[in-house]
C-alpha cells in the first residue's frame, strides 16, 4: 500500500489565500470565530454595525501568511446595508469565500414579555441571514470559484428555553432568539 505524505491539522484545515466575511464579528461569539479564521489563514473581513468596533478588531487579530483583515459597517437588519457593505467587502477584498451569517439585533424580552412588534422585527434576523447568503450565492456563482455559508445555530433553535432558567443572571433568552436559532438549524 503506497504511503501518504504526512500532514498536520493545519494543512488539512487551512484557509490560507482564502477571504471570509463574518457579520457580528464584534459581539459575543464573533471575534472567537474571526480569530479562528485568521489563526486558519484566510483574510478576513470583520462587519459589524459599528465601524470603529470592527476596525479596532479587525487590527487584533493574528496574519498567517500573506492574510490581511479588512473592517466595515454592515447591518443585517437593512438590506441597503447588506448590498452596500458586501459591495464593499468584494471590492476590498477582491472576493470573498466563506459568509459566516453570525451577526444578530438582540432583544431581552422573553416569551411571557415580547409584543408581537418586537417579534415581528426579530424575524428580520432571518430575513437578514437570508438576504446576505443569497448575495453570497451571487458572487460564488458569478465569479465561478464556490464558497461556503455558515450559519450559526444555537441548542435554543432545537429546545425552547424558560424564563426562570436566567431569573438573576442575566436578560431572558428571547423567544424570536430561540426562533432564529431555529432558522439557522435546519
Amino acid at each position: 500500500m503506497p504511503t501518504r505524505p504526512s500532514r498536520d491539522v493545519t494543512d488539512l484545515l487551512s484557509l490560507r489565500g482564502k477571504v471570509a466575511l463574518i457579520t457580528g464579528a464584534t459581539g459575543h461569539l464573533g471575534p472567537a470565530m474571526a480569530e479562528a479564521l485568521a489563526e486558519a489563514g484566510a483574510s478576513v473581513v470583520v462587519s459589524s454595525r459599528d465601524p470603529e468596533r470592527a476596525r479596532d478588531a479587525a487590527l487584533r487579530l493574528p496574519r498567517v501568511g500573506d492574510a490581511r483583515h479588512l473592517s466595515l459597517a454592515m447591518d443585517h437588519m437593512d438590506e441597503s446595508s447588506i448590498e452596500g457593505g458586501f459591495d464593499q467587502a468584494e471590492r476590498q477584498a477582491g472576493r470573498i469565500d466563506v459568509l459566516v451569517n453570525n451577526g444578530h439585533e438582540p432583544l431581552g424580552a422573553d416569551w411571557t414579555t415580547v409584543t408581537g412588534e418586537q417579534f415581528r422585527r426579530q424575524l428580520a434576523n432571518a430575513a437578514g441571514y437570508f438576504l446576505l447568503a443569497r448575495r453570497f450565492r451571487e458572487h460564488a456563482v458569478s465569479s465561478g470559484g464556490g464558497g461556503s455559508v455558515v450559519l450559526v445555530g444555537s441548542m435554543y433553535g432545537l429546545v425552547g428555553s424558560y424564563p426562570d432558567a436566567y431569573e438573576g443572571i442575566g436578560a431572558a433568552n428571547p423567544v424570536a432568539y430561540q426562533t432564529l436559532k431555529g432558522a439557522s438549524s435546519r
